[in-house]
């Protein structure tokens, strides 16, 4: 049980890795910045994905075939003009992911590894940057594909600053 645990959890890994490894085409347009208090939010955008991508892995253990769903990524700069820092708590899109969480992308002993974290700081006076390789926004199970162009809601929620929506124009790898 324990090796097809840590195989699905590998599985999900290197899928959620491969959507945040690569750096976009440029688009014609961009999402206009918004801002929240002190906040302000540019370039959001999301990376084009099929709903229907999956990886089927199978388990030399079980011999069955377990079906992963898809994900993409969501980016973006959030710059602080506050003395004090902010704290992105969350995020959440309607009708488009069974789930929305915030991740990080590290390189331990030259190999590439993601994880969730509980919120991304935003420096007082200061900003941060959330790019493929670095920090994102995972949206796990896609109920729909998104194509290039297309505009896709985000609710982000701030620890100090609080809630606000912005739209992130989709861009493919």
């Amino acid at each position: 049980m324990y090796r097809l645990l840590a195989m699905i959890t590998t599985m999900i890994i290197i899928l959620a890795l491969s959507a945040c490894a690569t750096t976009p085409t440029a688009s014609p347009e961009s999402a206009p910045a918004v801002t929240l208090g002190n906040l302000t939010i540019s370039e959001p955008w999301v990376r084009a994905a099929s709903a229907s991508a999956t990886t089927n892995s199978m388990s030399s253990d079980s011999h069955s075939s377990m079906s992963m769903s898809a994900t993409t990524a969501g980016y973006m700069t959030i710059r602080n003009s506050s003395a004090e820092p902010d704290f992105l708590i969350a995020a959440a899109v309607t009708d488009l992911a069974e789930a929305v969480e915030l991740h990080t992308s590290t390189t331990e002993n030259g190999v590439m590894r993601m994880r969730q974290v509980e919120r991304i700081e935003i420096p007082a006076q200061g900003g941060v940057e959330l790019k493929p390789g670095g920090f994102h926004i995972m949206l796990i199970g896609l109920k729909r594909d998104l194509k290039p162009d297309e505009t896709v809601r985000l609710t982000l929620t701030f620890e100090r600053s609080g809630t606000v929506e912005v739209s992130a124009v989709v861009r493919k790898p």
